[in-house]
């Protein structure tokens, strides 16, 4: 048979992905991506939103992720969309690795020298009590909609989070005449004080540190409702969403009709399929999330040289710290091959620019208390529907890790392969415990990491 070669595999085509490619593009470069364009999520459809002169609701920087999505498909570099990778082979022998992706209705194997992986990140689960309703859905769901349909919340719809995508969001409903009913904010406005300590580092990051600040003061301009300091949050209904009710940290109760909530705390890293490679991952307490073992700040594999991880899968950083590591990646893996330069330290200073804000925003908006604590009858793991009370009684029978927890549970063993529960596990088993996160081994995802049928497997050929 013929196996399709490249000498630089990329998977994803965000800020990082195309920044790798662009700074790769003198070697044989393919780009991977499950969505239909280029832009990742921060960018999605952002050629759509172009043609359909919507631009202006969603800010300045998608105007410059336009730009960039231009010089991605100017560059001729080999991309291929609607290719979702699905696993990898032969990630631990040191001459490369072959990814296994779908595309076309076919499962389809790519062997490249040197392998950059760009997923970028994920919304942080937020189980609650009716999370699953119909009705509830993230704040990035909702975002997307916007994005690739011009969707709206259907009416009353609340908005509840906190964090950056929060006040962006807010501001891009606004801006597309279509504000929330309700806002309830989940922050803690006492962690400003902590939060002042890291600011002087953060001034290096004036420019983010200004328009998110311009976010949160119009954020309850034209608002019906604005709730702050929301410490609880239950959603009502019988088939869908009928109503939510809420808490506040002095006492005070709510509760009103809605259709849709969104709902919103933060991002981590989508480390599924490094996970799936076995690659070493470690808990990040500040960024109260799992992330990458790196070697360099190119993102190199501790482990794994030859393969790299850029941009937010390998710590939140937005996408400007995407672009600056995609590009030292991309270099890094050019250079190894023999082509270019490795030194790139405009680049390097963009990513110390970039990631100057993180630990600010990390004290400002640690996990929210509203998911804190899931009383037993919240669902955790929705794929096979397992509640926190499942999950402490399995502890106190002698699971001590989460996947000690698949065997008691089928916890994490749906279709999303723990995306949406293994955090929450953890913080579970930990609580019942009395362990520190990074004592306990993180989930452990299988290849496939997202489903696929047999059918669409048979099509695989052996090497």
């Amino acid at each position: 048979m013929t196996i399709d070669n490249a000498d630089i595999a990329i998977v994803g085509a965000g800020p990082a992905g195309m920044a790798a490619a662009i700074e790769a593009k003198s070697s044989k470069v393919v780009v991977l991506d499950d969505q239909a364009m280029p832009g990742g999520q921060i960018w999605r459809s952002v050629e759509d939103v172009a043609a359909r002169n919507d631009l202006h609701i969603f800010g300045k920087d998608y105007y410059r992720g336009l730009r960039f999505v231009q010089q991605f498909r100017a560059s001729g570099i080999q991309y291929r969309q609607r290719a979702r990778v699905i696993g990898i082979e032969d990630w631990d022998t040191g001459s490369g690795s072959d990814l296994i992706y779908l595309h076309d209705g076919k499962v389809k194997r790519l062997s490249a020298k040197r392998l950059i992986i760009a997923t970028g990140s994920y919304e942080r689960p937020t189980p609650f009590p009716g999370w699953t309703l119909p009705g509830v859905m993230s704040a990035g769901a909702a975002q997307i909609a916007l994005k690739t349909t011009n969707m709206v919340p259907k009416r009353p719809f609340i908005l509840a989070g906190q964090g950056p995508l929060f006040l962006l969001l807010a501001s891009q409903l606004k801006a597309a005449e279509v504000p929330p009913d309700v806002i309830l904010q989940l922050d803690d406005p006492k962690r400003i004080k902590q939060a002042l300590l890291h600011l002087p580092a953060a001034l290096t990051g004036t420019q983010d540190l200004l328009k998110g600040l311009f976010w949160r003061l119009k954020i309850t301009r034209g608002i019906k409702t604005s709730v702050g300091n929301v410490i609880n949050i239950e959603a009502h209904g019988e088939k869908q969403l009928e109503r939510i009710s809420w808490k506040t940290q002095n006492g005070a109760v709510g509760e009103c009709s809605a259709s849709t909530l969104l709902i919103h705390d933060g991002v981590v890293p989508n480390t599924q399929l490094l996970r799936a490679m076995r690659a070493p991952i470690w808990y990040d307490n500040k960024e109260a999330a799992w992330r990458p073992s790196l070697a360099s700040i190119a993102g190199q594999m501790s482990d794994r040289p030859w393969i790299y991880a850029a941009g937010d899968v390998s710590g939140i950083g937005g996408w400007r710290a995407a672009i600056a590591m995609g590009a030292l990646a991309g270099a890094s893996a050019n250079y190894t091959l023999g082509n270019g330069s490795i030194t790139n330290s405009e680049e390097m200073r963009s990513l110390g620019r970039g990631k100057a804000i993180r630990p600010f925003l990390n004290a400002l908006y640690p996990p929210a208390r509203a998911f804190h604590k899931p009383a037993n009858s919240t669902i955790i793991c929705r794929c096979e529907e397992i509640s926190a009370g499942e999950i402490r009684k399995a502890v106190r029978e002698g699971a001590q890790g989460p996947n000690q927890m698949k065997a008691f549970l089928r916890c994490g063993m749906g279709p999303c392969q723990g995306r949406m529960c293994a955090d929450k596990t953890v913080e579970l088993i930990t609580e019942s415990n009395g362990a520190a996160i990074n004592e306990v081994l993180p989930m452990r995802v299988r290849m496939p990491i997202s489903p696929v049928t047999l059918g669409e497997m048979t099509t695989l050929d052996k090497k």
